[in-house]
């Protein structure tokens, strides 16, 4: 009987945090001029690559990682823009974490796939939602080297909001 009760006090806890579990708001990539969301973190991987990490502080529940970049691919390679980012109790820039550097910033550190979604929202999901199509772009060293549209349609069921 112990057993029972500690299992359903387990779930009285778990289950409302799953379901108020906040979609975060993503960074933003510029594509032929275009602005897009962009549901990869490119500038995770500067961090893993030795770069010392700020103290990031999340403004609110919808950017738990402390930050907003904007990116944009330009004659085929991924660039730094701007960033938005909030350290102990300011909001700092681009400047404040590359000293002495000038946007556009060259991703020379990112190789990996940039996901952005197209089209409608297929499913809610957390921490991003799933839309009907996605531009993935392969990217090595900061260099484009391939680009595909995956469609998500057959792989997910409607949303029922």
């Amino acid at each position: 009987m112990r057993v029972l009760i500690t299992a359903l006090a387990v779930l009285v806890f778990l289950v409302p945090q799953a379901a108020l579990a906040t979609t975060q708001i993503p960074d933003a990539i510029i594509i032929e001029g275009q602005r897009h969301s962009l549901y990869s973190l490119p500038l995770e991987q500067y961090y893993r690559a030795g770069h010392p990490r700020p103290q990031f502080r999340s403004p609110h529940t919808a950017n738990w990682r402390g930050y907003v970049a904007t990116w944009e691919i330009d004659r085929g390679r991924l660039y730094l823009k701007s960033i938005r980012a909030w350290i102990g109790k300011k909001e700092v820039g681009l400047e404040a974490l590359f000293p002495g550097q000038k946007a556009p910033i060259p991703a020379t550190w990112f190789t990996g796939q940039l996901r952005v979604p197209q089209g409608k929202i297929l499913k809610v999901g957390v921490p991003q939602p799933i839309h009907e199509k996605d531009l993935v772009i392969t990217v090595e060293q900061g260099k484009v080297t391939r680009q595909e549209i995956v469609d998500n349609i057959g792989r997910v069921g409607p949303s029922k909001r």
